[in-house]
């Protein structure tokens, strides 16, 4: 009959039913044998560990047909961030190497090396002249002899520095530009002295720094021979010289007008100067 029919293949099932629980294991190992995430996905407490939100984890879907992937920005170091920069840099192919320069002479690599630190310096000290610059030309401050006394400034360290460049490529050298230091300026005064004063003491301090390291590259030329990089050099020495007396004449008259209608003199007079020159 039917019921015995039913009886016969529900008995036949139940024998089966172990051989098919075990095809079903084999099948499962099969699969984590080839995809090692599959557990990570099947398990609940898995899912619900790769759920919770942590501090530096974010969660991506790479396609429709693929799993969430998981990236810790907390284990990107700095290393990588900076490898990741110079990605953005051109670099020549493989193989190619750069033709030697036909011009150099006893051009040793110690000048090289502190000349392109040298050109860092003066453009060190033009990006601090245009920061100052940049304040005095605020409406705020609205102290335009000043603004322009440092635009001006500004512009001629940067001319200095292309001056040195131009002449590291003359001696055969290969001019390496290397990261500015950021000025931290402080203009406002706990003492009560004026802004223009603190300018003023910077740009001296700016001026003479730049005059000692001018001495270290003549020190250096002379120590490695070189009489023709140690005449170059002192092209630029006595215009150091005439600089720091410049600065120092102006701070000296800042503390002498004072911080009020003085200062406010100096500006106009500053200013008609600038324009005189131009």
């Amino acid at each position: 009959t039917a019921a015995q029919r039913y009886s016969a293949a529900g008995q036949e099932m139940w024998i089966k039913l172990p051989y098919l629980c075990a095809a079903v294991a084999a099948m499962a190992s099969m699969v984590d044998a080839f995809a090692p995430s599959a557990p990570l996905l099947r398990s609940r407490s898995n899912m619900r560990n790769l759920a919770r939100p942590g501090p530096a984890a974010v969660r991506i879907r790479a396609a429709k047909d693929q799993p969430d992937q998981v990236i810790d920005f907390g284990k990107v170091g700095f290393s990588d961030a900076e490898n990741q920069m110079r990605s953005l840099v051109f670099q020549p192919e493989e193989g190619e190497t750069e033709p030697e320069s036909r011009c150099r002479v006893n051009w040793d690599i110690k000048l090289e090396q502190a000349l392109n630190d040298h050109i860092n310096v003066e453009y060190t000290a033009s990006y601090a002249y245009h920061a100052l610059f940049s304040y005095f030309d605020r409406d705020t401050v609205a102290l335009k002899g000043f603004a322009k006394f440092f635009a001006d400034q500004s512009q001629e360290e940067r001319g200095h520095a292309e001056q040195f460049m131009k002449y590291q490529n003359t001696r055969g050298g290969k001019v390496v530009l290397k990261p500015l230091a950021v000025p931290d300026m402080q203009f406002s005064r706990v003492d009560g002295t004026s802004d223009a004063l603190y300018a003023f003491e910077l740009a001296l301090m700016l001026e003479k720094f730049v005059y000692r390291k001018l001495l270290d590259l003549h020190a250096l030329g002379a120590g490695c021979e070189d009489p023709q990089f140690c005449d170059e050099i002192e092209r630029y020495l006595g215009d150091q010289v005439r600089a720091i007396k410049t600065m120092a004449e102006y701070v000296a008259q800042i503390k002498r007008v004072g911080t009020g209608h003085g200062v406010w003199d100096l500006d106009k007079k500053l200013e008609e100067e600038m324009q005189a020159a131009a």
